[in-house]
């Protein structure tokens, strides 16, 4: 059994301020006999040092399995899903349980999950962070070991994994230039996370490399689900220059824009081409089979579950920052994508 890391204590608030730790505890615990001015005294000292109430003590001493956190935004989302289910495994052959928490993009959502998974006494967290975590979120994972999956926000300490989220949508791009396409749409989530805002720049680096201008480009942001996807390819159809092609950057918002496409009798790739960012299982089934970027996400599942079981072992250096190659990305060529020319005049003859 691995030692579990060392959190913030009532001896250590006692410590920093001088006081007797029963002092602390009663001044916690809001007990009539402190004075006022102690117990802000205390409080705003464990705030500060990300002190937390121990719930789960009674059963750590009862024998009861460690536990890892995982943060997701989303559990529909079949990569989530599936880095659940990998790492969940991984966890089980070192003897721990993963326990999922769902911060839907909230900040103070996630900051719930961290402070829950830290009063169970959580022997590490793996998440996928929000843009903009609360100070609180922050304070809470300093003293826990703790690695960024997927996104990266820097004001959260320990190591990272990541995708190469640049290259996979610029080769995407690319693919679609590289057959005559160049009135090419981007559909995406929200930006701000570090995963939208890598996207972004490789395709809009991909334009730049052939001499045209991303803002000429219709780019559509909004929630990473079908409804948006949806909403989105029917915005993009109903412009005066329609796109000829689109790179979704979630696979999520895929399944919205072919039933949109479906619903206004669109050819695919005849009247649109369609590239996804990350490939869904059900893709290859569809008609046509949606063209994708594919990320490894076992592997990478794999590698950041390998890293927070590092930090347990050697708690020393746990707050070392350490920089992960970015796992590289795939791009599956399928039915979906086919030259501009090709499917104009496939079009006209179906016409």
């Amino acid at each position: 059994m691995k030692k579990l890391p060392t959190a913030v204590t009532i001896k250590d608030i006692a410590q920093l301020l001088g006081l007797a730790h029963t002092t602390v505890s009663r001044a916690l615990n809001d007990h009539p006999q402190i004075s006022a001015d102690t117990k802000q005294r205390v409080r705003e000292s464990a705030a500060q040092m990300g002190y937390v109430a121990n719930s789960g003590a009674r059963a750590m001493r009862s024998g009861a399995m460690p536990m890892v956190g995982l943060i997701v935004p989303d559990v529909q989302n079949e990569f989530y899903s599936t880095a659940a289910r990998t790492m969940a495994h991984e966890c089980s052959l070192r003897g721990y349980q993963l326990v999922l928490g769902v911060s839907e993009d909230d900040p103070l959502r996630e900051e719930r999950q961290i402070r829950t998974l830290r009063e169970s006494r959580a022997a590490g967290v793996l998440i996928v962070p929000t843009a903009k975590p609360t100070d609180d979120s922050i304070t809470l994972l300093r003293n826990t070991p703790s690695v960024q999956f997927l996104r990266f926000n820097p004001k959260f300490k320990g190591p990272w994994v990541i995708a190469d989220d640049l290259d996979g949508t610029l080769r995407a791009t690319e693919h679609l230039l590289g057959l005559g396409h160049r009135r090419i749409a981007l559909i995406g989530p929200l930006r701000g996370p570090s995963t939208v805002e890598r996207r972004v720049r490789g395709f809009d680096t991909a334009l730049r490399r052939l001499g045209l201008d991303p803002n000429s480009q219709a780019q559509l942001f909004g929630p990473a689900r079908p409804e948006f996807g949806s909403a989105a390819l029917l915005t993009l159809m109903a412009l005066p220059e329609r796109p000829t092609a689109v790179v979704v950057a979630s696979s999520r918002q895929v399944l919205g824009v072919l039933q949109a496409a479906s619903a206004r009798h669109l050819l695919l790739p005849g009247d649109l081409s369609i590239v996804s960012y990350g490939d869904a299982d059900w893709f290859e089934v569809c008609h046509p089979a949606v063209t994708a970027v594919a990320l490894p996400v076992r592997e990478m599942s794999e590698r950041a579950t390998g890293l927070l079981f590092e930090l347990l072992d050697h708690p020393a250096g746990r707050h070392a920052a350490k920089t992960e190659p970015a796992f590289k990305t795939q791009l599956m060529q399928r039915a979906s994508t086919a030259p501009v020319i090709a499917a104009i005049r496939k079009r006209r003859a179906m016409a």
